[in-house]
């Protein structure tokens, strides 16, 4: 289950990043990353206070736009890998000594996006930030804190 829908992301978040189509695959999916990073208690507390809830579905919203930016990135990267396994995109790299040149795997933007598509860590610690932005002391239905870790 969806914590936003397509009308909160295009109303209420001012989204710009989904499209139509693509909206609800990427807000399910932000969801279940939700789910995992505040130990269920959106299943089983869900925050009955409005503003607690609308937080919750903002951050899906903005977990869901960093989730689309990121597989851009890796298919970019896919697109750029020739059949021998090498890339041919932006370089990273020249040496003089037997003129070796390496290309970026991911490309030349430099942006978080592209350091979470290159690395699952880096992926984890960006959806886990702008989880705390929106979620830090929210509440859900029982009073605890969306992201306690304890119990």
């Amino acid at each position: 289950m969806a914590y936003a829908d397509n009308d909160f992301y295009k109303q209420k978040f001012y989204g710009d990043v989904l499209d139509d189509s693509a909206a609800p695959k990427w807000l399910e999916m932000a969801s279940d990353e939700l789910d995992a990073l505040t130990y269920g208690r959106l299943i089983s507390a869900f925050p009955t206070d409005e503003t607690a809830s609308v937080k919750v579905s903002k951050a899906v919203c903005a977990i869901a736009d960093a989730l689309f930016l990121i597989d851009s990135q890796r298919q970019a990267a896919a697109a750029k890998q020739t059949a021998d396994g090498s890339y041919h995109g932006a370089v990273a790299s020249i040496s003089s000594g037997k003129e070796s040149i390496s290309y970026s795997a991911i490309g030349a933007a430099a942006s978080v996006y592209a350091s979470a598509a290159a690395s699952v860590v880096e992926q984890t610690r960006l959806i886990r930030d702008i989880a705390c932005k929106y979620l830090a002391n929210i509440p859900d239905a029982n009073g605890v804190n969306l992201l306690y870790a304890g119990w």
